[in-house]
């Protein structure tokens, strides 16, 4: 099993690859920002998830995929 330092570093980077592809998807350039806006989220917090400092609680994960249209199992599937 990886160490929770290594699994927030995977979701991290897991998020920001699928902040790309939902941008990638809508036609426009999907900020962190306006992705921390649609989430519900402070900026600040959205943020420090994607680089993997933040040990995310449930509701969180829930949020996080609503703002990319995604189920929460997908964000998820990182391992």
């Amino acid at each position: 099993m990886d160490s929770k330092e290594e699994i927030k570093r995977k979701f991290g980077e897991h998020l920001l690859k699928l902040l790309k592809e939902y941008g990638e998807q809508d036609g426009a350039s999907a900020s962190l920002r306006k992705f921390a806006t649609r989430s519900e989220l402070e900026y600040s917090n959205v943020q420090r998830i994607s680089k993997g400092q933040v040990d995310l609680a449930l509701t969180t994960i829930v949020a996080l995929a609503k703002g990319l249209g995604l189920k929460p199992k997908d964000l998820l599937d990182f391992f």
